[in-house]
């Protein structure tokens, strides 16, 4: 899901879209739903965990990005789209 990423789903992790916090700190149950989660790979998980990378998905399942640097990018859920 990450603008221009080419690594298949299926060897992604799954991130949280909603960072997770754990239930013993207030977080609500349910957070690990397959419809919460979406597959990044290692690294652009990691870019969105700890390099400033945010993401948003819209109802139609689009992706919509944001830099550090403040630049947006958007992502179709059809990758020939």
């Amino acid at each position: 899901m990450f603008p221009g990423c080419g690594t298949d789903a299926r060897t992604c992790d799954l991130d949280h879209i909603t960072p997770f916090l754990a239930p013993d700190h207030g977080g609500p149950p349910g957070q690990t739903h397959p419809g919460k989660l979406a597959p990044l790979c290692r690294r652009h998980h990691r870019a969105k965990t700890h390099a400033g990378w945010r993401s948003r998905r819209t109802h139609d399942g689009h992706y919509h990005w944001r830099s550090p640097y403040g630049r947006t990018y958007s992502t179709s859920p059809d990758p020939k789209a």
